[in-house]
């Protein structure tokens, strides 16, 4: 006898009816016979007869029942007792043998055996599963219950049978296995679910390859759209997948996709079945996603590889195919909608996809098939954005905003595109992220601001800004602020150590400046809530200390503070101490970074920009006027800003130079002094003379440029108040009075003998050494000269520097003593140096009418007269009147144009003063007659 295994029978026909016989009974009372004899002549029976396969894999179902079920009330003893009944020993052994014989058959001839055992024990498996479900507590957790099972010799046999029967045939076919796979499945879920997790575990390629072949093909073969998504077997596929889908997601997703260009190519040898499968591929995949999240997750996360341009023109000829699976191209688009709408991942490649097809341009094709992606991907477009907007104004998101929040780079980055719909999609998408979660706002805000190119993307980012959807109140600095904050507190530190960090915030600066001046011209409504510059004053500290180290973009953030005008007494915002500080110092800084650049535009504008707001912010604040005096004059002076102005070295010893008096007592400890201990340093011995105080060759005309300008930045700081009606004096006392004090601070070594009156002449031989510092400190910084000048100008603020004028009188006098007739006669460099210090000195004191006419007019005389003379003219005429009329600013009047001034025709000095200057021009008649007639003849009368 041959069977249909092809293996010879040589048992005698006797023996083998006799062991049917010995069967049948026993199969017909099972409670009489002996388990393992009985189970011994099922599996000769199975060996010898298959046909009886039938009936003996009944009675195993019995066998392998019995023992679950006796194990599952092991189980729940225990759980009663606490105690662990003892293990049926026949159990064991019954299932041992049938196990090695099933086993042994299996790899004898797979193809035969493999099938029929692996749906039988899947089968059974189900049955188990199902009858027992809800027992010993049972857990609806799927580790929990493979755990459970695969405790239980019965089932862990059976498992391990079908594992064998899908190894044995894993380079074949095992079509057959996964479909009875696939039928159970569907039959005992989700009790089976265990059964099928471990099998996917053990074959996770081949599983999940093999279970969309056999669901692929049950779907293609579905008759109506109802057919195809209430499939039983789909929903099997489903949640066969999504077990999976935990640790082999990713091979889940490469079988999907190659299904999927699978089903692109065609080839001579497609048939129709396959030709229908491959036309059912993409409806296959979507009802997939839509039946799990998991899977539509899979095959979202790489959707830009998955689909481009060109699949989706491929695609485009099957759209009538799908409508079968579907029922109309309403629901179709329906369907898709719905499950972009629930991605939780790929999110923007999604969107980007449907951009590309809305812009679609370069592609194959007709024009027809062009229009037509183009207006199916609009629409698709705008239904996403609507059913995003209402899912977030009624408070319930829906999933795809959770992929865009992992996103929210890759939408940044879209709003920087040239094209009108990709920003502006995208800063939709955003404002809707925006509105759960504002921190999405702040970054985008920041990435725009930061690197926006075009008036566009401006626009856009106040937009976004002041959104509806967006939690803020316009009437409050808002997000804008927060945006500027993150900006400039990240990096103001390391901005200020390294310039070459500082370009990236160019374009931020370019921005912030740009969307200033719209709100200042109020040609924006968006912008009427002054949205930009509460931003900006709410940053003023963080702002003002950029500023002050900022090298390369000092121009436009001074460009940025004093469009922004602050601050004002109208305003009602009022800045912090801190912020007034860090404006004075940065604005200084600021002036003197542009008196060192070369003559550019930017030069003259900066120092525009430097008096306008330090006019401000020294009109606003007597604090911050104090301290920008204090600090130009500090730096004009004396530090190493000096050689802008013409100045030379401060004089002040280096290190390493060597005082004559220290270098004397090494020789001698007791040096004998004169009652004034003076040391006049000419040189040291051994080293040669001292060497002459260097001076920086800065051009003449940037010297004085920069000296112009210096004067009108003080001018700007010591300007009236607004609300001060002068006329034609803008400069207020109070602030030149403060300005004249700071230069005797500064060049007046001490504080005694500063005050207005002016001793005898010989008092000077007392305040020599005093008057020769301060002579000397003219000498050196030629620049305050012109700052007494500018003082001149506001007469009564003169009177403070009266000591100056008199050190500088007395060593003109001293000077003059000791030049010789010769020096005159040569025209040495000493001779004019002398003349020319002279003269300012007059012309200066009759700026500020502390000399009256004549007087005043000295300096027109002194060039034709002989050093004594001048001596003469200047103790006997100069000194004596500024002895006995002390410069006051009592002396001065103030007329309704708000200018100080003394009546000459009144204030005209007695002969006393003026006596030595009339005979001496009277020797030199010749040459001063016209100036002598001028000064005393022709003199204008007060009635």
């Amino acid at each position: 006898m041959i069977s249909h295994t092809g293996i010879i029978k040589s048992a005698p026909q006797q023996d083998l009816i006799n062991e049917i016989q010995v069967f049948i009974r026993g199969a017909s009372n099972l409670d009489k016979c002996n388990p393992l004899e009985l189970s011994k002549t099922a599996l000769t029976l199975l060996k010898l007869l298959p046909a009886s396969r039938v009936a003996v894999f009944d009675y195993f179902c019995k066998v392998f029942d019995n023992a679950a079920s006796n194990y599952i009330k092991g189980i729940e003893s225990e759980i009663k007792t606490g105690t662990l009944p003892q293990q049926c020993e026949t159990d064991e052994v019954v299932i041992s043998e049938i196990h090695l014989v099933l086993a042994q058959l299996i790899l004898e001839n797979a193809t035969a055996w493999a099938p029929i055992i692996s749906t039988w024990s899947l089968e059974l498996l189900g049955e188990i599963s199902t009858k027992y479900a809800g027992r010993a507590h049972i857990s609806s957790k799927l580790n929990e219950t493979l755990q459970l099972w695969m405790g239980c010799r019965a089932t862990r046999t059976l498992v391990d049978i079908n594992t064998k029967c899908l190894s044995s045939l894993i380079h074949s076919d095992t079509e057959a296995c996964i479909s009875a796979l696939l039928d159970t499945s569907v039959k005992h879920s989700p009790h089976f679910d265990w059964v099928v997790a471990h099998v996917g575990s053990c074959f996770p390629n081949t599983v999940i390859t093999r279970v969309l072949s056999c669901g692929l093909k049950d779907f293609s073969q579905n008759k109506s759209y109802e057919q195809g998504c209430n499939s039983a077997k789909l929903k099997s596929v489903v949640g066969i997948l999504g077990h999976l889908a935990g640790s082999h997601t990713e091979d889940i997703r490469k079988a999907i996709l190659e299904i999927f260009v699978r089903s692109l190519r065609e080839t001579m040898d497609d048939t129709d079945a396959t030709r229908i499968q491959k036309k059912a591929t993409t409806p296959f995949i979507l009802q997939l996603a839509y039946l799990s999240s998991t899977l539509l997750s899979s095959i979202c996360d790489d959707t830009k590889h998955t689909l481009t341009i060109n699949t989706i023109t491929r695609l485009y000829f099957f759209i009538d195919d799908w409508c079968r699976y579907f029922g109309n191209p309403e629901t179709l688009e329906e369907f898709i909608v719905t499950l972009i709408l629930r991605c939780e991942s790929g999110g923007a490649q999604i969107l980007t996809l449907l951009l590309d097809c809305v812009l679609v341009t370069k592609i194959r094709g007709n024009d027809a098939m062009k229009n037509a992606i183009r207006e199916k991907a609009k629409d698709i477009l705008e239904i996403i954005l609507l059913e995003i907007d209402e899912s977030v104004r009624h408070n319930s998101p829906v999933n795809l905003l959770k992929s865009f929040k992992k996103e929210t780079k890759e939408l940044n980055v879209l709003l920087l595109n040239e094209n009108k719909l990709i920003y502006e999609t995208s800063a939709q998408i955003l404002i809707f992220l925006a509105n759960l979660n504002p921190s999405v706002l702040i970054n985008s805000a920041t990435h725009l601001l930061l690197n926006a190119t075009n008036n566009e993307q401006l626009t856009l980012l106040l937009k976004m800004l002041c959104h509806e959807l967006v939690d803020i109140n316009c009437h409050k600095s808002g997000h804008f602020s927060v945006v500027l904050e993150q900006i400039l507190s990240r990096n103001i530190q390391k901005f200020s150590t390294s310039n070459e960090e500082n370009s990236d915030l160019t374009k931020m600066w370019e921005n912030l400046l740009t969307l200033l001046r719209w709100e200042k011209t109020n040609k924006y409504p968006i912008l009427s809530s002054k949205l930009v510059s509460r931003a900006i004053q709410s940053n003023l500290t963080n702002l003002t200390n950029l500023f002050a180290s900022e090298i390369l973009h000092m121009h436009i953030i001074a460009d940025i503070l004093d469009t922004i005008e602050i601050p004002t007494t109208k305003m009602t915002y009022n800045p912090p101490l801190q912020v007034i500080l860090n404006l004075s110092q940065s604005t200084v800084n600021y002036f003197y970074a542009c008196a060192k650049e070369q003559g550019t535009s930017l030069k003259v504008q900066g120092f525009a920009k430097v008096c306008r707001i330090l006019k401000r912010l020294c009109t606003y604040s007597k604090v911050a006027k104090v301290f920008v005096l204090r600090e130009l004059l500090e730096r004009a002076l004396f530090r190493s800003d000096n050689n802008l102005f013409g100045g030379k070295s401060n004089g002040l010893h280096h290190d390493c130079e060597k005082v004559l008096l220290k270098q004397n007592k090494k020789i001698n400890k007791i040096i004998p002094l004169t009652k004034h201990s003076s040391v006049f340093n000419g040189g040291i011995i051994g080293n040669g003379k001292r060497k002459s105080i260097s001076q920086d060759n800065l051009p003449l005309d940037d010297i004085s440029h920069n000296i112009y300008q210096l004067i009108n930045v003080l001018k700007a700081c010591c300007s009236a108040q607004a609300n001060e009606e002068n006329k034609f004096n803008d400069l207020s006392l109070d602030s030149m009075t403060l300005l004249s004090l700071l230069l005797v601070q500064f060049v007046s070594p001490d504080v005694m003998y500063n005050g207005l009156p002016w001793p005898d002449e010989e008092f000077s031989k007392v305040t020599i050494e005093r008057d020769l510092f301060i002579r000397k400190m003219f000498t050196n910084a030629p620049l305050l000269w012109n700052l007494l000048g500018f003082v001149a100008v506001s007469r009564p603020a003169l009177c403070y520097c009266s000591v100056l004028i008199r050190a500088l009188t007395a060593t003109l006098i001293h000077q003059w003593k000791s030049m010789g007739e010769q020096s005159k006669a040569n025209n040495t460099d000493n001779y004019r140096n002398l003349m020319e210090t002279t003269v300012k000195l007059i012309e200066l004191m009759a700026l500020g009418q502390l000399l009256p006419p004549p007087l005043s007019n000295i300096g027109d005389v002194l060039q034709f007269l002989k050093c004594f003379e001048i001596v003469a003219i200047l103790k006997e005429c100069v000194w004596s009147y500024m002895r006995d009329h002390i410069p006051s600013p009592a002396l001065f009047v103030c007329d309704t144009n708000g200018t100080y001034w003394r009546d000459p025709t009144i204030v005209r000095p007695p002969e006393t003063y003026t006596n030595a200057l009339r005979i001496i021009m009277q020797r030199n008649i010749k040459t001063l007659g016209p100036m002598y007639a001028q000064m005393f003849i022709n003199v204008p009368k007060h009635d």
